[in-house]
């Protein structure tokens, strides 16, 4: 990849995990739109803002003004519909987790890259020791991760 388009869910949880570079070295160029951004900074309240922030600042991450979608999308978030919009008008993969906001991104022809598949990657490449302690954080912190889903990321992990 040479680069992606960030949901601001994935992207806070990277942000909270410190894994930000590790997602630009995998992905390169993370671009956001600035209605994720605005999601994911929020005054610098939320976990993982100060991480985001200070990625922007070190050129990691690139905001980018929100795209629009002519046809209207079922039930998703500005922040979703302007990143898929967004991978759309740049031809690149959208990083997302949420279902609804996954599937209308296939439909619209958009490569779609999950946080799970990222930290695979990240720990096939050496970045980061195993998949299973970021994912059992994610969940103590209230990212919602099925166990069937769990699951079938540790088993590709070779971490089951």
């Amino acid at each position: 990849m040479r680069m992606i388009v960030a949901d601001a869910s994935p992207l806070i949880m990277m942000g909270r995990s410190g894994l930000i570079d590790v997602l630009r070295v995998l992905a390169g160029t993370v671009i956001v739109p600035e209605a994720v951004w605005n999601e994911c900074i929020s005054g610098g309240a939320r976990p993982g803002a100060t991480a985001i922030m200070s990625a922007r600042q070190a050129g990691h991450i690139e905001v980018r003004a929100d795209a629009v979608l002519n046809d209207p999308l079922p039930a998703l978030g500005q922040g979703e519909v302007s990143a898929i919009a967004l991978a759309m008008e740049l031809g690149c993969p959208v990083l997302m987790d949420e279902r609804l906001g996954r599937r209308v991104a296939s439909l619209h022809g958009v490569r779609v890259i999950g946080s799970a598949a990222i930290l695979i990657a990240a720990k096939e490449r050496g970045l980061i020791p195993a998949v299973k302690p970021v994912l059992a954080d994610w969940r103590a912190a209230g990212y919602f991760l099925s166990e069937a889903l769990l699951r079938a990321v540790l088993q590709r992990a070779g971490e089951i």
